[in-house]
């Protein structure tokens, strides 16, 4: 674990939602989701200091795109000293809540992919509802959106369908990673 990722959990624990980084057994599981066969638009929200991330870089071709949504100044920062040299990754200091517009902004519609680990499981419900409509309403027929929670609950929410699941055994705590699509009743609203 490293000293920056400490320090943000002590400062907001509730925020970072885990008391440590994701293991690479998970990250692995995680990033192994994404076909980069061809170009392909990523769009990571709440990154924090790059796990994840930088096991989506790895098997990115030259012609993806990657995105970083981060709400923490702090590993905002941090995420664009580690990605700097890097043209594919772009990272933005925002909130997801405002995922459509920030796309819009920069041409983007139809992700192929949103990542994210947020624990909306632990999040205010009015807060999970917001973001969780958020991320559906960026979603095209073709978007697929990978998450890795505790609980399988999102799997059952109205606006995603769940195509598959598997859970890691080798990560604290040990997690489910869920690939959803958008669902008929959020395509059709």
């Amino acid at each position: 674990m490293s000293l920056l990722f400490f320090r943000r959990v002590l400062a907001n624990p509730i925020r970072v939602g885990y008391l440590v980084p994701s293991s690479g057994f998970l990250t692995r599981k995680t990033a192994r989701r994404l076909d980069f066969s061809k170009p392909r638009v990523v769009v990571e929200l709440g990154p924090g200091e790059g796990c994840h991330t930088r096991q989506i870089v790895r098997r990115m071709n030259r012609e993806s795109k990657l995105v970083l949504i981060e709400l923490d100044d702090h590993f905002a920062r941090h995420l664009q000293r580690q990605f700097k040299d890097d043209a594919r990754v772009t990272v933005l200091h925002t909130d997801a809540l405002h995922l459509g517009p920030t796309l819009e902004g920069m041409g983007i519609s139809d992700p192929d992919y949103i990542v994210s680990g947020i624990p909306f499981t632990i999040m205010e419900k009015e807060l999970r509802e917001k973001l969780l409509n958020s991320i559906a309403s960026t979603m095209g027929p073709n978007s697929i959106f990978i998450t890795y929670q505790f609980s399988l609950q999102l799997s059952e929410h109205e606006l995603f369908d769940l195509s598959r699941s598997e859970h890691c055994l080798l990560n604290i705590p040990p997690l489910n990673v869920m690939e959803l699509r958008k669902s008929a009743f959020a395509l059709d609203a």
